[in-house]
């Protein structure tokens, strides 16, 4: 592994604005922070151009990079058009955001849909909504030079009223097939792929779109968000099959219960190996 990956290493920001975090960043080497737009401290409508002149100042100041986790629920892919025309139309202010603050990418997670009446025709049919909607947003994307990052999810349990798009390595694989642009990447939840077919499978189908890594063990049976080691996740194996792709993406902590600076000291302890 090549000798600065430890400067990759990250976290999400959800609790508290992020401009209360870039001196801990710095005083503890890690050079990503990641903003999650949900609570109404960092909602994007509280970004004003003074804001953002400060944020991208801090970014300058303490040499770290940023990128964008858009809010989970935002849904182009749902069956009422005049519903995903909007979220689309917003996710597109995102992309504007993500150019002012220099960001080096948007993780997105790609939406639900209602199963009724067969479950695998309404996710094909609202797989293609999405891909209607994500092409015309990428062509945004190729304006403001922002790329996206599609997110894995956890699969829901067979019974639900609604099932999420991304559950699963089909349904990557079908995007991808469907929309060739160098803007569309591909964001490895841990915690989700350990809960669906497994990381290694993950790596392996998308090495070449992967561009961040959201890092957090689990028991396989619920998305706990656990510290690295204390799940069932085989880190030493996800070591190997970055090291076999020279992956130098950042690492984005989403532990619970451990400070990011101790989080990503146990993630580094496994490519120390090599």
């Amino acid at each position: 592994m090549h000798s600065d990956f430890q400067y990759n290493f990250g976290f999400n920001v959800y609790n508290k604005p992020p401009e209360d975090f870039f001196t801990y960043a710095s005083e503890n080497g890690l050079k990503h922070i990641e903003i999650n737009l949900t609570k109404d401290h960092s909602c994007l409508e509280s970004f004003d151009n003074n804001r953002i002149s400060k944020l991208t100042a801090l970014a300058k100041e303490h040499d770290i990079n940023l990128s964008l986790h858009l809010p989970y629920f935002l849904n182009i892919s749902d069956i009422i058009s005049l519903i995903s025309k909007s979220n689309a139309a917003y996710m597109q202010k995102y992309v504007e955001f993500a150019n002012q603050i220099g960001a080096t990418h948007i993780t997105v997670h790609m939406g639900n849909y209602y199963w009724f009446p067969v479950d695998s025709w309404m996710k094909r049919k609202a797989l293609n909504r999405f891909i209607k909607r994500m092409k015309r947003i990428l062509v945004a994307c190729e304006k403001a030079n922002v790329k996206i990052a599609l997110e894995n999810v956890v699969p829901i349990p067979h019974g639900s009223d609604f099932y999420l798009l991304g559950d699963c390595i089909e349904d990557f694989k079908y995007i991808f097939s469907e929309i060739d642009s160098e803007y569309l990447k591909f964001c490895l939840d841990t915690g989700h792929a350990n809960m669906a077919e497994g990381i290694k499978e993950y790596i392996q189908n998308f090495k070449d779109k992967l561009v961040c890594i959201h890092y957090h063990d689990n028991n396989q049976n619920d998305d706990e968000h656990l510290a690295v080691g204390k799940g069932t996740i085989p880190w030493f194996e996800f070591a190997r099959e970055l090291n076999e792709i020279n992956y130098n993406g950042p690492f984005i902590s989403e532990c619970r219960g451990i400070k990011p600076y101790e989080a990503s000291q146990i993630m580094q302890s496994y490519f120390d190996k090599f």
